[in-house]
């Protein structure tokens, strides 16, 4: 079959490029066509045919224009939205964008499966309508949580027709590796977040400091995107006031490779908590959306998880220190959740290939 999948990728951020990595392996058989934002870094990366995201806005009209994008939807059988936190009014731009993309996919009336997106938060009434448009005319609809099947159950859509399942990026093949914990390197990877950047700043100044001095920690920090919200605004002052290094993942396994390494982690990005749950790494999750919970909520990890409101030096100071006494514990808990994740998006894999039966 020839599919089309749509989503955040060639935005130079590393979680949404190993969504599709996961979901390029997961169904290898097929012939794909990836809609990017940045079509040639993407082929390049990925070695797939690729081709313009549908422009929206006078730069990227001027930049690609409709014709590959046309060409290309009109030439596959079916279209995956894949993965990601797509649908989100933090910024409504999002909604717009890909609900634009959703707009060709039912204009040239393709079958269209979501793919284990995450949903949410929605604030505005403009949002929600965008956000219940574009899923009520998806044939298979797959959801990475519970909470985004509550929200878009408030919308209107039947419950029946939600399948709840987790990101594909749990089914990322991960190799056995030799490589030994490093005492006191501690990983850590934070991002701009609406009026928190300089508190989050400010905090992570003084709980590291306070690490280096008592501890001799080294730090890594982790940028997990470039652009756009660039993890940069954050990471740069903390390198300038605390020392460590700053490392950029080129990929999804780069990230695992380095992180078998650290003794503990420090996270905001999703994607870099999912690194720290399969490589078992003692982390501090810092929740500043419903994604970040629902990794970790209702299980024993709950405890270590700070929501960004809350988020002080003594909570730092506390939560490594229960980390500490807890370390191997946190180890199998954090592999029992790791299992039972992997197996939930086993079932997009499952949902997606009757989807393909299905079409016929």
């Amino acid at each position: 079959m020839k599919i089309g999948i749509i989503g955040n990728y060639g935005a130079t951020n590393v979680g949404d490029d190993a969504i599709l990595s996961s979901i390029l392996k997961a169904h290898a058989g097929h012939e794909f066509t990836v809609f990017s934002a940045h079509p040639k870094d993407t082929e390049k990366k990925f070695r797939t045919k690729t081709v313009p995201l549908f422009p929206l806005g006078f730069r990227s009209v001027f930049r690609h224009g409709f014709r590959q994008s046309i060409k290309a939807l009109r030439a596959v059988d079916g279209v995956i939205l894949g993965g990601g936190g797509l649908f989100q009014d933090h910024h409504l731009y999002a909604c717009f964008l890909w609900a634009w993309q959703l707009f060709w996919v039912y204009f040239f009336e393709k079958p269209l499966f979501i793919y284990a997106t995450g949903v949410g938060p929605l604030h505005s009434w403009l949002g929600k309508k965008l956000t219940a448009w574009a899923y009520s005319r998806a044939q298979v609809i797959a959801v990475r949580d519970e909470s985004s099947r509550r929200l878009l159950k408030s919308l209107g859509l039947t419950e029946g027709e939600i399948h709840v399942t987790s990101d594909p990026v749990f089914l990322f093949h991960v190799r056995e590796s030799l490589a030994e914990r490093q005492s006191r390197l501690y990983m850590i990877s934070l991002r701009p977040w609406l009026s928190y950047d300089s508190k989050i700043i400010a905090i992570f100044t003084e709980i590291l400091l306070r690490l280096k001095t008592e501890k001799d920690a080294r730090f890594l920090f982790v940028s997990m995107q470039e652009i756009k919200e660039s993890d940069y605004k954050i990471l740069n002052p903390l390198l300038k006031k605390t020392g460590g290094e700053l490392f950029v993942p080129g990929n999804f396994s780069e990230l695992i490779e380095k992180l078998r390494t650290a003794e503990f982690a420090i996270g905001m990005r999703f994607h870099f908590l999912i690194a720290a749950l399969i490589t078992q790494t003692p982390v501090i999750p810092i929740s500043y959306s419903p994604k970040i919970d629902t990794l970790f909520d209702e299980t024993p990890m709950e405890r270590y998880k700070i929501p960004i409101g809350e988020l002080s030096v003594d909570r730092l100071h506390e939560g490594l220190k229960r980390l500490s006494v807890d370390y191997n514990n946190v180890k199998v808990y954090e592999k029992a959740r790791t299992y039972v994740l992997r197996d939930r998006a086993e079932e997009s894999v499952r949902l997606f290939n009757r989807f393909i039966g299905d079409m016929g």
